[in-house]
C-alpha cells in the first residue's frame, strides 16, 4: 500500500523546483500513525551550510540521531535550493504540537508535512535560493491539501518544548510570500533569475535579525546596509564638485582623494558601462571596468609614486605610472 505523501516528488515539481529522490524515499516511514496533514511545518537543521555543501544534513535526516529514530522530516531544503525527498511516510519532525494559526493542537507528526532547511539558523541566515524554495515548496504542498497559507508554521509556533526554528526567519513575512501569487505569474523571471535578485538584495540589506528583520553589516559606526553606506560615501566623497586638475606644470600637489573626487564623471558612467558589456559575461564586465580602473586609480598611483621616488627621479616616476596604467587598461605594457 503505497505511503500518504508519494505525491510530493510531482508536486513540487510542478512548481519548478529542483527535486532529488533519496534512494527508498517513497517507502520510507517512522512507526506511529501516518500523516493526515493539515499544515507545512518548517524548521532548520543546525547544521552550517554553503552553496558547495549545500545539503549536508540529508543521511542524518534518513537515519536519525541517536536520541531520535529516522526519518527526521519529509524534505531537506538545501541552501542552494534544491529539495531532497526523505520519507513519503510519518517522519519524527514535529514531536507534540500546540494550535497555531488555523491548525489544531495534537501529534505534530500527523498534522504536518515537515521541511527542514539545511543551514545553521542561529549564526547563519537561509540562502535567497533556500528561502525562495521553501515558499514555493510549502505553497505548492498547501494548494495540494487544499489548505491556506496561514496552515504554514514554524518549529517555534507549535513547539511545547521551546523550539527556536526556522531561526532568522520572519514567519508572518514568509505566510505573506507563501500567499503571494507565483511570481513567474506577475513577471518574465525565471526562478534561478528571481533568487538571484533575492541574492542581491540580501547583499545589500546585510544579514537578518534572529526573526528575519533587517539589520545591516556590522560596521565601526553601527549596523549600515550597503545602499545607506554608498549614500554616505557620495555624500563625503563624490557630491563636493571640484575644479579641474590643476596644470600639470603647477607646483600644486593633488591629493589621492581629490584625484577619485575629480572621477566621479566616470564613477557615475559605471552603471551604463557594465551594461553595455553584458551583465551575465564576468570577462567583459572585467574588460570594460579596466579602462575606467586607469583613468581614475591612474592619478592616485601617479601621485603616491612620484611621492616615494622623488622629484630628482620624474622620468622613473612616470614610466612606472605609464606601465601601470596601460596594465590596468587591459594593454600590454611598452616595451
Amino acid at each position: 500500500m503505497a505511503l500518504p505523501l508519494v505525491w510530493l516528488a510531482d508536486v513540487l515539481r510542478a512548481a519548478d523546483l529542483r527535486v532529488v529522490e533519496t534512494d527508498g524515499w517513497k517507502t520510507r516511514t517512522a512507526s506511529g500513525p501516518q500523516p493526515r496533514p493539515l499544515g507545512v511545518l518548517n524548521h532548520h537543521t543546525a547544521t552550517p551550510a554553503s552553496y558547495a555543501r549545500a545539503a549536508p544534513t540529508v543521511q542524518m535526516c534518513i537515519d536519525g540521531r541517536p536520541d531520535l529514530d529516522g526519518p527526521l522530516c519529509h524534505a531537506v531544503i538545501g541552501y542552494d535550493g534544491t529539495v531532497h525527498l526523505i520519507a513519503a511516510g510519518r517522519a519524527n519532525h514535529a514531536g507534540k504540537a500546540r494550535a497555531s494559526g488555523p491548525n489544531p493542537a495534537g501529534d505534530g507528526n500527523t498534522l504536518y508535512v515537515g521541511f527542514e532547511w539545511d543551514y545553521h539558523g542561529v549564526n547563519q541566515s537561509p540562502s535567497p535560493e533556500q528561502y525562495d524554495a521553501a515558499v514555493r515548496a510549502t505553497r505548492a504542498v498547501l494548494a495540494k491539501l487544499g489548505r491556506p497559507a496561514d496552515a504554514a508554521r514554524g518549529h517555534r509556533e507549535t513547539s511545547v518544548t521551546g523550539k527556536i526554528d526556522p531561526g532568522r526567519v520572519d514567519l508572518d513575512q514568509f505566510r505573506r510570500d507563501v500567499a503571494a501569487a507565483n511570481p513567474q505569474e506577475d513577471s518574465d523571471l525565471t526562478p534561478e533569475q528571481a533568487a538571484q535578485l533575492s541574492r542581491i538584495e540580501n547583499e545589500l540589506l546585510g544579514p537578518r535579525g534572529d526573526r528575519g528583520q533587517i539589520q545591516g553589516w556590522g560596521t565601526a559606526t553601527g549596523p549600515r546596509t550597503v545602499v545607506a553606506m554608498l549614500v554616505d560615501l557620495h555624500n563625503a566623497l563624490l557630491a563636493p564638485q571640484l575644479s579641474r586638475y590643476p596644470d600639470p606644470n603647477s607646483k600644486i600637489k593633488l591629493s589621492a582623494v581629490d584625484a577619485i573626487r575629480d572621477n566621479n564623471g566616470v564613477i557615475y558612467q559605471l552603471p551604463a558601462m557594465i551594461s553595455a558589456a553584458g551583465q551575465a559575461d564576468p570577462a567583459k564586465v572585467a574588460a570594460a571596468l579596466r579602462p575606467m580602473l586607469a583613468e581614475v586609480v591612474g592619478p592616485v598611483v601617479a601621485e603616491s609614486v612620484r611621492a616615494a621616488l622623488g622629484d630628482d627621479n620624474e622620468n622613473q616616476a612616470d614610466a612606472i605610472v605609464t606601465e601601470l596604467a596601460q596594465r590596468l587598461a587591459g594593454r600590454e605594457a611598452a616595451a
